[in-house]
Parts: C-alpha cells; structure tokens; sequence
C-alpha cells in the first residue's frame, strides 16, 4: 500500500441532483463523527475562498450554500481526499488540525495544477477526519473562472497528484533512499571489480608461456595441456568459463552484454549465477541493491504482482551490473594477449634491426675492401714494378685510412 493515499471524484453538474449532493458533502465532511473541529465551534470545515491566511468558517452552512449555488451553474465541485496510516502521520508531525491545514496550504496547488485551476481561480473548504487508523483530509475544490471546462478527469490525472504529493511530502526520505542506492550501485560495482583485479593478478603470475599454452587451448578446443592451478576454486571455474566465453566471441568488436548473441548472453548469465552462488559478498550486495530500489518503490504502493515483478526488474539491473564485470575479465585477457603480441612484436621487431645493422656493417666493409684493392692496383700499374717489403707497408700506412673519413 501506498505510503501516501489520494483520491479525487466529482458529481456531475449537469445532473440535477448533484447540488443538493453536493451540499450534503460538505455537511458530512464538516460535522460528521471524529472530525477535528475548529476551536470553539461545533464543526471543523476550514479553508480558503479569498487570497490569505487559512481560514476556520464560522459557519459551514456559508460554505455548503455557496458549493449549491456553484452547482446550479454546472461549476464542477471536486472531491477528494488524502490519507496516511496513523503512524506515517506521526512521522510528518501530522497530529492535530493546525499541522493538517499547513500541510494542505502547502500542497493544495499541486492539487489546483494537475487540475489545470490557476491560482487567482482556485477556491477550497477542507475537514480533517480523525480517524484512529487512517487520519485523513477531505478536500471540497473549484474553479472561478468563467471559461467551459470538461468536468471528466483522466485516471491519469489523480494518479499523478498521489505521486507528486509524495515526493513533495517525502522529499528527504526519497533522497535518502536515492543515496542509498547510488551506494548499493557502487558498492556492487566495486566488489565485482576487485574480482576482476584478483583474475588479472593469478593470471600474470601464470607466466607467458604457460597463459600462451592455455589460450590456445581454449581457442582451438583442445583438450586442456595444463590447468590455472589457483588456490581458490571459484577462481579456477571463474577463469574456465571466462575463458570459453573469450573463445567464442568474435575476434573484433566492442564487448558489452546488450551487443551479445543470445547463446553468449547465456553464458555470461550462467557464470553471473555461479559469482552469486558462490561469493556471498556479491550476493549480500545484490540484495541491498534491490531494497534500496525497492523502499523507493513501496513509497508509491502498489499491488503484489506488481512489486513483484519490480523486485524481478532490480535484480536484472543488478545482474546486468555484474555480467558487465564479467565481460571485463574478457577484456583483461584480450589486453594480456595483446601485451604479449606487443612483446613478441618488439622482440621480432629488435631482431631484425639488429641484423640489419649487422648486414649494413659488412656491406661497408666489403665496399672499403674493394676500394682499397682497386687503390694499390692502380699505384702498382703507375710505378710499373713489384713493390719491396719496405715500400708495402708504406703504402699500407698511407692508404689505412681511406674510406673512413668523418
């Protein structure tokens, strides 16, 4: 049940009846059993019929006549009512006429809006009612002005003061709640985060070799040539199925769980289910995820079937928080593979030019080779005789240098 209860009627005024209907109501809310009444007076009919304070009528029959007189001009004559449980009305300070009629004064034009009644033509006479399980409020409200008005009001239309009311009414709760939620949220987040953090860490410590032995496993749908030998078993059927589900996304792409084939949704949902059978910390934080949602909820009411199906909602979002934490343990392994393909990269990468540095050395050898030899052919041809020993290791002195200028 609503924290909060609002409801809105009117008699039509085309009907010939409904002034002297009308009249009636505001005898009944103004003098019936259990009313709160004004101080000294026999009835407790208050309100406003001109800019100002609240004002206690003197008299409820001024009022009554003046709603008769209304409906003969076929003036529509809203009825409507708002009500707590006795100990919601405890907690808003709501415990005698003078808190009632600041509420109503307070929340009266949330009311005339919906209604579509401005200010300058809103008139209202109200009655609080007592009642020892339900205190609640009657409210008699109308339009002055003279323009034509359709008196049917849409379903929508008193549904959507009961909300507006209670937002109004419990602001401070409402952001409590919504504070609380964003820390559930966060929390959630970052519980299945530090799993993600523990993967990545028992994976580096595998060794290249060993990840590299494994994901080609699991790529080539081998059987297994070793295992993760992690001390923690969840960790060991975590990093199994994480590694299935990597294999059989595709290559390329973004990874988020709305992009994904039903079969892989499954997976992921399957191994969403595992975490929560088997970590209590992320199970314990599921659920204050959804009572968080849920106080925000049940401030509004509704039907069984309908929080039910609410409570489902919430944990889908709650699911969905932690299946995305999954697929970032995918993400870890694609960024592992692609340091290790960056590693081997730069090695291979180092290696070639190293060798060809090593290429570019010998080559400039050789070149300074062949031209010394054509150097000391050519001195030879010009002196025309075998060169002595001494005269040799002249010219070698000489012609050492050669090609090596800066």
């Amino acid at each position: 049940m609503s924290l909060l209860v609002y409801k809105q009627r009117f008699k039509n005024p085309n009907y010939k009846s409904t002034a002297g209907k009308n009249y009636a109501h505001v005898r009944y809310i103004a003098t019936r059993p259990r009313v709160s009444k004004n101080e000294g007076m026999n009835h407790g009919l208050f309100g406003k019929l001109s800019p100002g304070p609240v004002t206690e009528f003197e008299d409820w029959r001024d009022v009554a006549r003046l709603v008769y007189v209304n409906s003969k001009k076929h003036i529509t004559m809203y009825r409507s009512v708002i009500s707590f449980d006795e100990e919601t009305a405890a907690e808003l300070n709501l415990t005698d006429q003078k808190a009632w009629q600041r509420y109503i004064e307070n929340h009266i034009m949330t009311i005339a809006e919906k209604n579509n009644i401005r200010r300058e033509h809103l008139q209202w006479a109200c009655a609080l009612h007592k009642e020892k399980h339900h205190p609640h409020i009657h409210v008699v409200f109308w339009d002055t002005s003279s323009r034509v008005k359709n008196p049917f009001t849409p379903p929508a239309v008193p549904n959507a003061i009961r909300k507006q009311l209670i937002k109004d009414t419990f602001a401070e709760r409402i952001r409590a709640y919504g504070e609380q939620k964003n820390k559930s949220t966060a929390e959630l987040r970052s519980i299945s985060n530090e799993l993600v953090d523990e993967f990545e860490q028992h994976l580096r410590r595998l060794g290249k070799d060993q990840y590299k032995r494994l994901r080609d496993d699991y790529d080539e749908e081998n059987e297994l040539s070793g295992s993760f030998d992690f001390d923690d078993e969840v960790l060991n059927e975590t990093a199994d199925r994480v590694f299935r589900l990597k294999s059989a996304l595709p290559p390329t792409g973004r990874i988020a769980y709305q992009l994904l084939t039903p079969e892989i949704k499954a997976k992921v949902d399957e191994l969403v289910s595992y975490l929560l059978e088997n970590v209590p910390a992320l199970r314990e934080q599921k659920e204050r995820y959804i009572d968080s949602k849920m106080k925000m909820t049940l401030l509004y009411g509704g039907s069984d079937e309908y929080l039910g199906s609410l409570r489902n909602r919430f944990a889908g979002e709650a699911d969905k928080i932690i299946a995305n934490r999954v697929l970032g343990m995918v993400k870890t392994l694609n960024r592992l593979d692609y340091e290790i393909k960056s590693e081997e990269y730069q090695s291979a990468r180092r290696s070639y030019f190293a060798e060809q540095m090593l290429m570019e050395a010998l080559d400039m050898l050789s070149g300074l080779t062949r031209d010394n030899d054509s150097r000391f052919d050519d001195w030879e041809k010009k002196n025309g005789r075998e060169l002595s020993k001494d005269a040799k290791k002249e010219l070698f002195l000489k012609l050492q240098d050669k090609g090596y200028e800066h």
